[in-house]
């Protein structure tokens, strides 16, 4: 039993850094998008929130990891004309 007790304080200590929670102004800094469009996904639900208190909310940085593995869109080069390098 000891050993159970333990090994949830060391959890609760150390959380994991895909579990940091930021403002809406950090979100907006990290996704580099503004403010008013991550409010906008939060109320669409694109993008998980965590109420604190009140007003006080709060966004997982694992969340915004996966909102941007699936809003990420890859374009290939535009190709060369002839005789261009």
């Amino acid at each position: 039993m000891e050993k159970k007790k333990s090994a949830i304080t060391q959890t609760l200590t150390q959380p994991d850094a895909s579990d940091r929670l930021f403002t809406r102004a950090e979100v907006a800094e990290y996704l580099n998008i503004g403010t008013t469009f991550i409010e906008q996904l939060r109320r669409q639900g694109k993008l998980p929130s965590y109420r604190l208190s009140g007003k006080c909310i709060r966004y997982k940085k694992s969340d915004c990891d996966v909102l941007l593995d699936h809003c990420f869109i890859v374009r290939p080069a535009k190709s060369a004309k002839k005789g261009e390098i």
